[in-house]
């Protein structure tokens, strides 16, 4: 093999490692570029996530700094109540009463006791309201959200002692991101909470 023929195959060598050199570079911007493009979306979608928490725990800060209005609020995994000193029968009354001042409208009202049939059973009542302007607007922005349906229960305890609870309209919302539905249930706890100032 003469000198030109070994110089053009070393040429050639050349020529293709070059070439394979630089494929494998562009392909790994490519990959680095795509990569870079997920972690700039994930950093997104967490700094979102992130926002939209920080936005749920001020919320909930405002509602609770505004319960200390109300005394003597215990709070559960499901809702909220306090310990009243009257009789099932007449805390049930108010509650009635105060709901309807409140602009709630009653769906059911039972005495779980007759529906049961246990006459041994404590006394426990059950109260099913809706807040027709609140609710309307909640149904507008997702249709199925009558199922936020604002529960009362008027028991007695072992002890004889009287409670009066809600579920929470807020906790209910706990999974939606939707602002104004927060903003709707934060509303309707503040206005359970001024139900419980009758007492």
């Amino acid at each position: 093999m003469g000198i030109n023929a070994l110089f053009i195959l070393l040429a050639l060598i050349f020529v293709l490692l070059l070439t394979l050199v630089l494929r494998g570079s562009g392909r790994s911007r490519k990959e680095d570029q795509v990569v870079s493009d997920q972690a700039r979306h994930h950093h997104f979608k967490r700094s979102v996530e992130e926002v939209q928490r920080q936005q749920k725990e001020e919320q909930a800060a405002i509602i609770l700094s505004e319960d200390s209005s109300v005394g003597g609020v215990i709070y559960t995994k499901r809702g909220f109540g306090k310990k009243v000193k009257i009789g099932v029968d007449e805390a049930v009354e108010q509650v009635r009463e105060a709901f309807k001042a409140g602009g709630f409208q009653i769906l059911s009202d039972a005495d779980i006791m007759t529906i049961l049939h246990k006459k041994e059973m404590l006394k426990y009542h059950m109260l099913i309201a809706y807040h027709e302007e609140l609710g309307g607007m909640a149904i507008d922005m997702e249709p199925s959200i009558g199922l936020l349906t604002c529960n009362a229960v008027i028991r007695q305890d072992m002890s004889g002692v009287v409670h009066v609870e809600f579920t929470d309209p807020f906790l209910q919302m706990g999974s939606t991101n939707h602002a104004e539905l927060q903003s709707i249930a934060a509303n309707l706890k503040r206005k359970l909470l001024r139900v419980l100032q009758a007492f």
